[in-house]
């Protein structure tokens, strides 16, 4: 059972259409990439849905070079590893990057981002990682860092690749110019496709010079005919647009729900049993719990391992120092039950806490997940 930042176990019938290769120019995938995209505007609430064969590194690469031009002054906020690897892409378009980075573990309160941007009135654009995997934090409140940016007529770029189907986040209705999310997180799909989604305002701001394959405009331009520019990871999509089926089975806000609930029942048993975690109320991951374990880090990925359940280490300068646990995808009561009874096998303390109906699947979706593996 992987219980890692992704990718995730998926639903079966997500897994078996990950197995169809058909010629990406017919009339029946032409219709997947139709559909898909039909679905995943509803999911980021935007205007368009650009479809990437790719990580969700390329679609965070390919959301920097389409919207920003070069020279272009962009605040970027970094509290984290992938914020740094967000950063290094901002660098890499030959921007004028403000940068204001805070320890791994902490964030940008909302008046802090006020006051930042106050600080650089002639700044056009802001971008962030919305969720943190390296350090289990996030923007809790994206709406109102949104809101702040948009308020000074700035371009809002956010890396939502571990965040994207786990909180509520509307792209069209907060102004969000750009959200950059991976088919292997929260919407758990195989890997293989990054997404971006973007408002109305996001498209009329793409530009023209960005590499091919991180062109937006032309992955859009070729999505008007149902097509992909370039040869797609076929049965990536078909799998990923099961997914957002089961997605919308089970409703968006479901999801978010559930989320949210299973990362904080969690905390809830990996405090009981010792550990120090990383973040605290007002910006823990919905995601991602991190944490300083009772016993070494190699220690607990070892136990947990024995007894069949896989978790991360820490990233960057965490590394050897923290433990990373995934509750993304379709994680359950029953997922989170099994990890409860092995830390309280492993650590000898009583765990006798049940997860809350709100961490429960539909049972249709339930069926299809298996977490005896």
């Amino acid at each position: 059972m992987m219980l890692i930042p992704g990718p995730v176990n998926v639903p079966k019938s997500v897994a078996l259409n990950s197995t169809i290769v058909v010629n990406h120019r017919s009339e029946k995938f032409r219709n997947v990439v139709a559909e898909l995209e039909r679905l995943m505007k509803l999911a980021f609430s935007s205007s368009r849905v650009a479809l990437l064969t790719g990580s969700g590194t390329l679609a965070v690469e390919s959301m920097v070079f389409s919207l920003l031009k070069k020279d272009e002054k962009v605040v970027v906020l970094t509290y984290g590893e992938f914020s740094e690897r967000l950063l290094d892409s901002v660098v890499k378009r030959g921007t004028s990057p403000r940068v204001y980075k805070k320890p791994f573990g902490d964030i940008f309160s909302p008046e802090e981002v006020k006051s930042i941007l106050d600080e650089n009135k002639d700044a056009t654009s802001i971008a962030f990682v919305h969720n943190e995997t390296s350090t289990g934090v996030a923007f809790r409140d994206l709406r109102k860092i949104v809101e702040i940016a948009k308020g000074r007529g700035l371009k809002v770029l956010v890396d939502s690749v571990s965040g994207f189907g786990a909180y509520e986040a509307k792209v069209n209705e907060w102004g969000i110019d750009a959200m950059a999310t991976g088919s292997q997180k929260a919407l758990a799909s195989v890997p293989g496709m990054g997404l971006v989604g973007l408002s109305e305002e996001g498209v009329t701001n793409l530009q023209d010079d960005a590499p091919n394959y991180l062109n937006l405009k032309l992955h859009l331009k070729f999505q008007d005919k149902r097509e992909t520019p370039f040869t797609p990871a076929v049965g990536v999509f078909f799998a990923t647009l099961r997914a957002a089926e089961l997605l919308h089975q089970e409703g968006v806000e479901r999801r978010w729900r559930r989320h949210e609930a299973c990362a904080s029942y969690v905390r809830k048993i990996a405090e009981r049993s010792g550990f120090s975690l990383l973040g605290n109320e007002s910006n823990f991951s919905n995601t991602v719990v991190a944490g300083f374990p009772p016993i070494s880090p190699k220690s607990m990925i070892g136990e947990l391992m024995k007894r069949g359940i896989e978790i991360s280490g820490g990233m960057g300068e965490l590394r050897e120092k923290v433990v990373r646990i995934g509750v993304l995808g379709m994680v359950d009561d029953r997922a989170v039950s099994r990890l409860r009874y092995a830390l309280s096998d492993i650590l000898k303390v009583d765990l006798s806490i049940e997860p809350p109906a709100e961490c429960k699947l539909p049972e249709s979706i339930a069926q299809e997940v298996d977490w005896d593996n």
